[in-house]
């Protein structure tokens, strides 16, 4: 890397540089009267094509046979891509795929006549207006979203499905995960015994369980909400 170095550092100091066209100061070469431009001249034409053609350093080419001979770790067959975020104190996750954006909060209006919990508005995504429900509603979250170990950045999640768009709000994103289905666990049954049910599975992340969502009766519930 030191010899790249030195050589890129000769490049800045030549000639093209200190009288030529490239110089902060008024270029003086006099072989620019000939020449017209640097670019036209051997001298730059030959650096050049000497600084493409040069011999590799042997500690960048050890560097780099090290970097190529690391062995990967394959990803067993199978594995999801999911993004985990967080509502009141409970952590979810909705498969990548059904991700459009992620946006900073912005204000949503409420819509006249219309009472339902889950339905929170209209709100203005780059300039459209997108339907703006409420997941904590819907899955009936409750929590204290001020505690200390939760605190972090809320956020909007832009998601499609069959064509349409929905917008929610969360309360912190953690970012792409990528689980194996075998990691997936059933739910608890004093989860079941709650009410109704939008979790598919549970996995362990970071010594927390995640819920992960059944997205098909989400967005089905969410359809009926708004209807």
């Amino acid at each position: 890397m030191k010899q790249l170095e030195k050589n890129f550092s000769e490049f800045k100091e030549s000639c093209w540089k200190q009288t030529g066209v490239f110089s902060k100061n008024k270029a003086t070469c006099p072989e620019l009267n000939k020449v017209i431009h640097c670019r036209n001249c051997n001298t730059f034409i030959k650096a050049g094509r000497n600084l493409l053609e040069r011999n590799l350093p042997l500690e960048y080419l050890n560097e780099w046979t090290g970097i190529i001979a690391v062995k990967k770790t394959e990803e067993p067959q199978g594995t999801m891509s999911v993004l985990i975020f967080r509502i009141c104190e409970e952590w979810l996750a909705l498969s990548t795929r059904l991700f459009a954006e992620i946006i900073d909060p912005v204000p949503y209006h409420s819509l006249p006549h219309r009472k339902d919990p889950v339905l929170l508005g209209i709100v203005n995504v780059n300039g459209e207006l997108q339907i703006c429900v409420s997941l904590q509603n819907l899955l009936d979250l409750k929590g204290n979203i001020e505690k200390k170990e939760n605190k972090g950045y809320k956020r909007m999640m832009v998601v499609n499905h069959n064509g349409e768009q929905w917008v929610f709000p969360v309360d912190e994103i953690h970012g792409i995960y990528r689980v194996h289905p075998d990691n997936f666990q059933n739910i608890p049954v004093t989860v079941k015994k709650s009410g109704t049910s939008f979790t598919n599975s549970i996995f362990s992340w970071k010594n927390k369980n995640v819920g992960f969502l059944d997205h098909e009766l989400v967005f089905a519930t969410l359809q009926r909400s708004v209807q």
